[in-house]
């Protein structure tokens, strides 16, 4: 990835600071004569007949002459065959109906939120048509589609240019304390970035997960649906259990979406990181770096540090995800941070 894109969340609560007819045989015509007569006119026929050759012959009484083959029939040779290829018969068009119906649903936030996966299902967010979810049945199915993009994305200690095998994922995931199903609760990229992960894939011939084709599938059909050099945002939510109640499901899809807003809005993303740059003071930066350098994200992409701080400042409402003592302030300096971004912001913000 480009130092400068952004794209996953690590959701977990966070911790404070610290595939040829032949003709058919003529019958023998047979002509009477009488006895002791010479037949030269039949004989010259005959030596016609033969082609030149032939002989006298002295017939006896009751004799009938011998029989003289007669040239073949001619029999018309059958027509060659052609072979002729079918014309090939155009497909009917999908109706109107089925093409809506191949579409990924447009959902709110609360349908969304709502919405329950029997297996994965791609959704497509009404508040802004450029956001696609992946709705995962279990943390899982999530997991195994999804967790390779966040290594090669994000993640620190992650090679940026390459795609993890899979002993080497396994490795980062147990490195970092985690499951495969918790190593995120949720994840966010950039269309940019899905096309990076599977063109790398493709180099060096890397096998790709059912769940990870899945998602090559939805990137491809999402990314059909928006004109060229639209940027489109790819995110996931999985359903609730008993590791994952339904408020953790609203506030990571709500977490998300803002990430959504961030990479696919370009004066938003410009306002951020003007308020990022300009307003933060230095302290107030770091605090942050330290905070995401603490979950896990590589803090040397500056992009994500202010993708991530704005997520967490502004979409993010349970204070257990995000609270003041996660950086190490006061509320009322949190309080006066979500301020500055939401000032002059360009869009509306929940």
């Amino acid at each position: 990835m480009a130092a400068q894109d952004d794209d996953t969340i690590r959701l977990t609560p966070v911790r404070p600071a610290s595939g040829q007819v032949q003709a058919a045989p003529q019958p023998s015509l047979r002509t009477p004569t009488r006895r002791g007569v010479l037949v030269p006119a039949l004989l010259v026929g005959m030596v016609a007949a033969l082609g030149g050759g032939g002989a006298w012959w002295w017939l006896r009484p009751g004799e009938a002459p011998p029989a003289l083959p007669l040239p073949p029939t001619a029999v018309p040779s059958a027509a060659p065959r052609i072979a002729v290829s079918p014309v090939p018969i155009a497909p009917e068009p999908p109706s109107l109906a089925d093409r809506l119906a191949s579409l990924p649903p447009l959902l709110d936030e609360a349908a969304i939120r709502a919405h329950r996966a029997a297996q994965p299902t791609l959704l497509r967010y009404a508040g802004n048509p450029a956001v696609f979810v992946m709705d995962f049945p279990t943390l899982e199915a999530q997991g195994a589609a999804l967790n390779r993009f966040a290594a090669l994305v994000e993640k620190a200690g992650m090679p940026r240019e390459r795609v993890l095998n899979e002993v080497e994922m396994a490795d980062a995931i147990a490195r970092n304390g985690d499951t495969a199903a918790t190593f995120y609760y949720g994840h966010n990229y950039r269309g940019t970035d899905i096309a990076r992960f599977f063109r790398l894939a493709a180099q060096v011939g890397a096998t790709l997960r059912p769940e990870e084709a899945w998602v090559e599938r939805q990137f491809h059909q999402a990314r059909s649906l928006l004109p060229e050099g639209q940027e489109i945002v790819m995110l996931s939510i999985a359903a609730p259990d008993a590791r994952m109640e339904p408020s953790w499901r609203a506030t990571i899809l709500r977490h998300e979406l803002g990430h959504g807003l961030f990479g696919t809005t370009p004066a938003y993303a410009a306002h951020i990181h003007r308020v990022w740059r300009e307003r933060f003071t230095e302290a107030e930066r770091a605090a942050f770096r330290d905070f995401l350098g603490r979950e896990g994200y590589d803090t040397g992409i500056e992009q994500l540090m202010v993708d991530e701080t704005q997520a967490y400042l502004l979409h993010t409402p349970d204070p257990r995800f995000f609270n003041a003592m996660h950086v190490g302030m006061t509320e009322a300096e949190v309080a006066r941070l979500r301020g500055l971004l939401r000032e002059g912001a360009p869009v509306h913000l929940p």
